[in-house]
């Protein structure tokens, strides 16, 4: 049947559209068909890179750890031959003396809920600077809730009392960028490694104009002084993806607020789920940090008692006598934390105080506080009288007259089976020959001399060429060098001229008057967004298998669509070109489902822009409480994304354009489809901001 009167022949007019535009249509297919094989294969090396740097991520992590059990022997080495020995494990080079220590006082603190509960009331006493404190009480006492009142993170309720800061009333959320708080969970960013999480911190919430020299040595810092240098490129992991261990990141989540070199730090259970020597070393770390002036204040659980002698207030060490007195008797076996703890329960009766109650401590204790010993008196420690560089001259002297016995065959050069022997001889273990190797390397690389003896005595070697081997007074050196040479040292030595050298310590000293001091200034917004954004840049790097999966289902639908939108009989006809009739062009129906199909993805896509694992929004929370700019959060999360709303829109409008082949400039038809990408993301984003992560 012909087209009506009057009418237009839309089949004819069709056909010579056709045949006139084939010769366009084919150079304009052709480019597009260049393109997105550029774009595949960009990311297909990207994707492959991406597997070399998680191999080599896995062995640096593999060899420092080889390096710190090899360096842990040496230290026994050296401890074993001079017991008495100062050697110090922490040299800071980052963290910063505070010019202006923070004092914190507080009178009558308490705290009133919203629905009127008075669950916190008449809290006063005072935190000294520098001084390590810790708050003990029973389950229920109230000893979080007094930590969130006096550090202002008690939102739930209305804080009544006085707080003074060095002899002024003040609050300490006015003090935010020389306060950290490091919470009960361990909130860190799963995807990150350790030396990416704190240099990140360090650089985020450091002083406007810290440079990227001054943030790696904070981190060189905290990595040193929490014990985790050794697994600095492991990816801290979740539950479902294994990282590393939980009392690991349990000093990741510390390592997070020491980066930002605070004067005050709050920890809320440091040590919980942790065992004891774990726990140690956490508060030994954070006792360390006094000399710095900075004052911790932590909430802990049934310390053993070897960490409950290292608080400053009280003192600890003459809490027994104390009570002893008061005729309070502690079984022979009793770990006196868990005997005090009971004690201030109720649980524990006197023998001169019939009627005792726990109310009754407050005024006992005003009445006989003054016989309390001070902690010089009760822990008294004799100074050596010999300087770090007689301690050398001793170990030196040692070493020398016992090398005969370490040297077993007499050749003057230690290797592996003589070092294997000396290290069973004096820690009793027996090390893995890859840990001998690597002790023998670092001793050769720490001097100037070859690390195989066929290059420095040919007369010893008796048929053992290459042999991995060190001499006498390398070896001695080395373990000489262990001891410190600078007790408390601020600076950092970093090889340069001494010009240079003299430039470098009057900027540090500049800065670290600055930095001690209790008015420092937070990073600005565009400072803030260009570090965020590095460190988004790397967790994008790193999901790199999920955007190939999304990329992949994004291709297949558009190749499925474009068949049905072109009534194709199989995929493998799709560059044919079939028609079942004529089909008016413009139709919108095909063009509409596409468009939607796009939409419906891209929404699902972005849906963990801001929700990608469950920790990420109680990351933001920290860091938002901690100074981070909320503007620049999002802008560098939607900056990042964007590229891959661009790709993916680029790979599906490609895909369905070649195979459709509509009489249209590619630009123009793939412009619609951008823009309904970037709608349909920000309903992602606002769905992913407000609910959680299922």
């Amino acid at each position: 049947m012909g087209p009506p009167a009057g009418g237009f022949d839309w089949l004819r007019q069709y056909e010579e559209s056709k045949e006139t535009s084939t010769s366009d249509f084919a150079r304009c297919s052709w480019g597009v068909f260049v393109l997105l094989v550029m774009v595949l294969m960009t990311f297909l090396a990207f994707y492959s890179y991406h597997h070399i740097w998680d191999r080599r991520q896995a062995e640096q992590a593999r060899r420092a750890g080889k390096n710190m059990r090899a360096h842990d022997f040496a230290v026994k080495v050296v401890r074993y031959f001079m017991p008495s020995i100062q050697i110090e494990k922490h040299r800071f080079h980052g963290l910063k003396e505070k010019s202006e220590p923070m004092d914190i006082r507080f009178e009558s603190l308490g705290l009133d809920l919203h629905s009127g509960t008075t669950v916190l009331s008449g809290v006063t006493g005072e935190f000294k600077a520098g001084k390590c404190c810790a708050i003990m009480g029973p389950s229920g006492a109230g000893k979080t809730t007094f930590m969130n009142a006096l550090c202002g993170k008690a939102w739930y309720g209305t804080t009544t009392g006085k707080v003074f800061i060095n002899g002024q009333e003040a609050s300490i959320a006015d003090f935010k960028p020389c306060v950290g708080f490091v919470p009960q969970d361990d909130i860190v960013h799963e995807s990150l490694t350790v030396d990416e999480q704190i240099f990140a911190a360090a650089k985020l919430r450091g002083e406007p104009g810290t440079t990227d020299k001054d943030a790696k040595r904070v981190t060189e810092d905290v990595l040193q002084i929490l014990q985790i240098n050794h697994i600095r490129n492991s990816v801290v992991g979740s539950v479902e993806h294994r990282g590393i261990s939980g009392g690991q990141r349990k000093r990741v989540n510390i390592g997070l607020e020491l980066a930002a070199d605070p004067t005050v730090l709050f920890l809320d259970e440091p040590t919980s789920g942790l065992d004891s020597t774990s726990s140690l070393t956490i508060i030994e770390s954070l006792k360390k940090l006094g000399e710095l002036g900075m004052t911790s204040i932590m909430v802990i659980h049934q310390p053993r008692y070897s960490l409950f002698t290292l608080f400053d207030e009280g003192p600890s060490l003459g809490a027994v006598p104390y009570f002893k007195r008061l005729g309070f008797d502690i079984p022979a076996t009793e770990n006196p934390a868990d005997w005090l703890m009971d004690l201030i329960s109720g649980e524990i009766r006197s023998k001169t105080m019939p009627n005792f109650e726990p109310s009754m401590l407050f005024d006992l204790w005003e009445q006989n506080k003054n016989t309390v010993a001070p902690a010089s008196m009760l822990s008294p420690h004799g100074e050596r009288p010999w300087t770090e560089s007689d301690d050398t001259s001793a170990l030196q002297n040692l070493l020398e007259a016992e090398w005969r016995k370490i040297d077993l065959d007499k050749s003057g050069f230690l290797e592996i089976e003589e070092l294997r022997q000396l290290i069973k001889q004096c820690t009793g273990a027996e090390p893995q020959e890859e840990i001998l190797q690597e002790l023998l390397q670092t001793m050769c690389d720490a001097g100037a001399e070859s690390p195989f003896r066929s290059n420095t005595n040919q007369d010893a070697l008796k048929g053992k060429d290459k042999e991995l081997a060190v001499s006498r007074q390398r070896f001695i050196s080395y373990l000489c060098s262990m001891q410190a040479t600078a007790r408390h040292s601020n600076t950092f030595n970093d090889n340069s001229s001494d010009s240079g050298s003299e430039s470098d310590s009057d900027e540090e000293a500049l800065r670290a008057g600055l930095r001690g001091g209790l008015n420092r200034q937070s990073q600005g917004i565009c400072s803030q967004y260009m570090m965020i954004n590095h460190r988004q840049l790397v967790l994008w790097w790193r999901k790199n298998a999920q955007r190939a999966l999304f990329l992949g289902v994004v291709a297949f639908a558009a190749v499925l669509l474009a068949c049905m939108a072109s009534s194709l009989t199989s995929i493998g006809l799709a560059t044919c070109d079939l028609w079942y009739g004529p089909t008016p062009v413009w139709l919108p129906d095909p063009y509409l489902n596409l468009q939607t199909a796009l939409a419906l993805m891209q929404t699902v896509y972005c849906l963990g822009i801001f929700g990608d694992d469950k920790n990420d929004k109680n990351v933001f929370w920290r860091e938002s409480a901690s100074g981070m700019s909320v503007l620049a959060f999002f802008v560098s999360r939607v900056t990042l994304n964007t590229v891959d709303l661009v790709m993916q829109s680029f790979v599906f409008s490609a895909l369905y354009f070649m195979i459709l082949q509509p009489q249209i400039l590619f630009g123009n038809f793939f412009l619609p489809f951008l823009l309904v990408s970037f709608v349909a993301a920000g309903a992602g984003y606002f769905i992913s901001s407000i609910l959680p992560r299922a």
